[in-house]
């Protein structure tokens, strides 16, 4: 969860540079007309980055097979669609709402990556008895997706693999997180190589793994800013349509996850305002995301330090979701999918404050206990040993395959009961 004192000489210069370029102009001109050379208008160069020709001719991962009675087999590629109250959610193939609850990676290349083994994988499906797992990419960050070229070429076709292996479906995140614009050319036109990362690992990924029936995208993480200045309409949006450009021209009808806007925890914003294509039309099988850290995001109870000094105490991030019509209280869940793609047990830093109680109304919530009668996928943050009190994991207390109940912290062990209790819509 988390990057001229020579003005005078500089003017001089432009002149200079100025008069040259006319001069130059003139005579250009000049010589075409006794030459009659024609000109091209020249397009206006894009402001973002290349795609690599490796990304747009990968070759086509053929269809993976899925163990008998996994949830991949049982439920098939996912849709967004209507439930029978006309409400949009995450459906089967047959248009059956379901439910994925699972785990999301740490950073790989902080201690997440030592826990991304296909054992560990296995022990996710069959010991913590996931559906999902969320693979975080985070991008500039050290060591990140910009300067680590292993996060594809080894991690992401390890998990893609692995998880198809066993059955359960994978949410490929490319993690934005700092800068928090998912429009920075730190993610469309990177000042290392020009590169856009962001379109580059798309064309990558919906083209590779267009076949694969376990895979959905995260097009952005949590879009943020100091100031509110990352706005969904400026920003988010316009970013979200050129990705869902790219991947609808391989996959036509891959599930994809909006991030919105302030960390995503403003869902709201878009209202009114979803992703269209060129001819105007609203993307199918799009969802939105929203993230809640329980000690800090619930009902107004002033549970931590953080949220008092941030200015929330007091603010009720359930109400919007629960729905209140005898109050005005609108329920976003009747206007708009929700995916909650990362959401940890503690305070916003996820480093303190475990609070188990608060989970329980969220994830209470997200069963279905709101207006919208909506289940609510969900993925925890996060299958580590590094963050804090958040972490499901710690250090060298034991094995996570076969699964030793000793390595669990207090939210590990928590989630772990989640995961394992039996809700309506199990497989």
């Amino acid at each position: 969860m988390i990057k001229k004192k020579w003005i005078f000489a500089c003017a001089a210069l432009a002149m200079i540079m100025c008069g040259c370029s006319q001069n130059n102009q003139k005579e250009q001109k000049k010589n075409e007309a006794e030459n009659k050379v024609e000109t091209k208008p020249t397009k206006p160069s894009s402001p973002f980055g290349k795609v690599s020709p490796d990304s747009k001719e990968v070759e086509i991962l053929l269809p993976l097979e899925y163990p008998k009675d996994s949830p991949v087999a049982k439920w098939g590629k996912l849709q967004v669609c209507k439930d029978k109250n006309g409400y949009r959610c995450l459906c089967d193939d047959k248009g059956n709402p379901v439910q994925l609850r699972g785990m999301s990676s740490h950073g790989m290349q902080w201690a997440g990556v030592a826990n991304i083994t296909e054992e560990n994988i296995k022990s996710l499906a069959k010991d913590w008895n996931c559906n999902v797992f969320r693979l975080a990419f985070y991008v500039d960050e050290e060591g990140g997706y910009a300067y680590n070229p292993t996060h594809r070429t080894r991690h992401l076709e390890n998990v893609v693999k692995w998880c198809a292996e066993n059955g359960m479906y994978l949410l490929i995140d490319w993690h934005v997180h700092s800068p928090g614009n998912p429009q920075s050319a730190h993610y469309r036109k990177h000042p290392s190589c020009g590169v856009d990362l962001a379109a580059d690992f798309f064309t990558y990924c919906a083209r590779r793994f267009q076949y694969q029936k376990h895979v959905i995208y995260e097009l952005c993480n949590e879009p943020n800013s100091t100031k509110g200045e990352v706005t969904w309409q400026r920003h988010i949006k316009p970013y979200c349509e050129d990705m869902l450009k790219i991947i609808r021209e391989h996959d036509k009808n891959v599930v994809c996850v909006c991030g919105t806007p302030e960390w995503s925890q403003r869902p709201q914003d878009v209202i009114g305002h979803e992703p269209q294509d060129e001819n105007g039309k609203v993307y199918d099988n799009l969802i939105y995301s929203f993230h809640f850290y329980s000690a800090s995001h619930n009902d107004g109870t002033p549970t931590d330090s953080l949220s008092i000094a941030a200015g929330i105490r007091g603010h009720d991030f359930m109400a919007p979701f629960k729905g209140d019509s005898a109050n005005g209280v609108q329920c976003i869940l009747k206007e708009l999918p929700i995916f909650v793609t990362e959401f940890g047990t503690t305070d916003a830093s996820g480093w303190y404050n475990f609070c188990p109680e608060m989970t329980d109304k969220w994830l209470k919530i997200f069963d279905g206990d709101n207006e919208a009668h909506q289940v609510v996928s969900w993925c925890n943050w996060s299958y580590s040993a590094e963050g804090g009190e958040c972490a499901a994991l710690k250090w060298n207390d034991g094995k996570m395959y076969p699964l030793d109940p000793n390595i669990l912290t207090k939210s590990g062990a928590y989630i772990i009961k989640k995961l394992k209790a039996k809700n309506r819509l199990s497989y």
